[in-house]
């Protein structure tokens, strides 16, 4: 683990102080987040969704949108979302944050936003899909490509086992900060935000041409829910993530369970699952609506036909 000069030599008073300030300025980031709403936001995108779940009787609409759909107000807004989130989860570092007057995390190559609003147009949950940094596209198994983020936190190479399976690295995007809102309170809106993320992102993968896809994941996390709805996900265990100091996100990974890495294909059937869970999410909004639409997914993966082992799976 790294260590700053600062805090080799900084006095316990100093560091006290320090800690005191980075958990004023978290409380105060998340506050501000919270308290913001964007109902214009699903109008605002319009025809350019690259998916929209909505008037499923919950009061909350999901929608998917590339960065150029939507102007600089509404991108801060996704990304500070990102930021007070992770920033309260402990994911992401209260002092980088900061110390560099961070009010939303730094852009990146994130290719498609995943949003889902309550019906004041409070963002409460989010997923992101990131692009490839190659200029041009490059074969997987291309020793030139660039690295994902997850390949250079956890030093593994996701892609060149799909080399014959996936065209090029244009076609592959990392599942990025798939969270809900920390404050949302336990009963059917917390529940439903990852089924309106899930089913969002499933169109919008099935949009764009059944990509590869790769990321990391605790098991109870995006893990879950992919295997939930047919993904047959490569994984990589027993790796060593870690991440500089510089990067937001160097503490997430300090945990005694870290996410693992893996990469899966989208499976042929995937629109069967998506129609299971909308189905679920449509149907009566009683206590037990959950238990059905997992009962709908085990039907769906029933009827699967059994096929050959995929990459990294060993025959049965």
């Amino acid at each position: 683990m790294t260590m700053t000069t600062s805090e080799l030599i900084a006095p316990p008073d100093d560091q006290h102080r320090a800690a005191t300030l980075d958990t004023a300025y978290a409380r105060a980031l998340v506050a501000l987040h919270r308290s913001l709403r964007y109902p214009e936001l699903p109008s605002t995108v319009g025809a350019g969704a690259v998916s929209r779940v909505e008037q499923l009787g919950d009061g909350l609409t999901t929608i998917a949108f590339s960065p150029d759909a939507v102007g600089q107000r509404h991108l801060q807004a996704v990304f500070g979302f990102r930021l007070a989130e992770f920033v309260d989860l402990a994911m992401m570092s209260s002092r980088l944050a900061r110390e560099t007057a961070l009010l939303a995390e730094p852009p990146d190559a994130t290719v498609v936003h995943t949003v889902c609003l309550d019906a004041e147009g409070r963002i409460l949950g989010y997923v992101g899909l990131l692009g490839s940094r190659d200029v041009i596209p490059r074969r997987l198994d291309d020793p030139a490509r660039s690295r994902y983020p997850v390949e250079s936190a956890h030093g593994v190479d996701l892609l060149t086992p799909f080399a014959d399976q996936a065209p090029t690295t244009h076609q592959v995007f990392e599942i990025k900060r798939f969270v809900r809102a920390g404050d949302v309170p336990a009963g059917q809106t917390r529940d439903r935000v990852p089924w309106h993320l899930i089913l969002a992102l499933g169109r919008s993968v099935l949009t764009m041409g059944r990509p590869l896809l790769i990321g990391d994941s605790r098991e109870n996390g995006a893990l879950r829910h992919l295997r939930l709805v047919g993904f047959d996900p490569l994984v990589i265990p027993d790796t060593k993530p870690a991440l500089p100091r510089t990067s937001l996100m160097w503490s997430s990974y300090l945990v005694p369970d870290p996410a693992v890495p893996f990469a899966s294909l989208v499976p042929d059937d995937l629109a069967s699952y998506l129609d299971a869970i909308e189905e679920g999410l449509a149907g009566d909004h009683d206590p037990t609506w959950q238990r059905r639409l997992l009962a709908r997914l085990s039907a769906v993966r029933r009827e699967r036909p059994r096929v050959g082992p995929g990459p990294g799976e060993e025959a049965s």
